[in-house]
């Protein structure tokens, strides 16, 4: 019988980020699978631009013909693939977790559509990322593990230069002089 592969972290994320945000970033495995079918198909399923979480499963569907699963497969009649080998999952957590991804992606993170679906594809930096979260202090970000180190390190950069005094950072939920803003 074939040993079973031993996991390889793809960055060295693994703690609080640097700056006055008190935000934490860490790197955590993502057994993910995408399922394979025709549109129509995959509606009954899960709407086109929703999630669906589920204790630590999900179904995440950002793309017309495709569903990221990770835990139980639903039933149904679609091809499979294990994709998790060449992705890598971030957790970043803090009170100002999505406000923090917000001033950096592409996208407008709390649009009235975007904000219901909980989840987008955007770019942050130079980098493409998927977003998902429950609530806003605890986000999840998926990006190609090639570049998970870089990805962790612009995070990094960014939480260092990020002036929380800025007022092109507000609204934000907690003031700066909140004494407690550890995630």
């Amino acid at each position: 019988m074939a040993d079973a592969l031993e996991i390889i972290r793809a960055s060295d994320a693994d703690g609080f980020l640097p700056g006055p945000l008190g935000l934490r970033l860490d790197e955590e495995f993502l057994p993910l699978t995408a399922l394979n079918a025709k549109p129509e198909v995959l509606d009954s399923l899960l709407p086109f631009g929703q999630m669906r979480q589920y204790g630590a499963a999900f179904l995440l569907r950002l793309w017309p013909g495709t569903i990221w699963s990770s835990g139980p497969l639903p039933a149904g009649s679609y091809r499979t693939a294990d994709i998790g080998h060449g992705l890598t999952r971030f957790r970043l957590r803090g009170v100002e977790a999505l406000h923090f991804l917000d001033h950096y992606t592409c996208a407008d993170l709390f649009a009235p559509r975007i904000r219901q679906a909980r989840c987008v594809r955007s770019r942050l930096g130079g980098y493409d990322v998927t977003l998902w979260w429950h609530n806003t202090r605890d986000v999840h970000a998926v990006v190609f593990r090639s570049a998970a180190q870089s990805f962790a390190d612009h995070l990094r950069a960014l939480a260092l230069r990020h002036d929380p005094a800025d007022p092109s950072t507000y609204p934000r939920p907690v003031t700066p002089g909140a004494p407690d803003r550890r995630g």
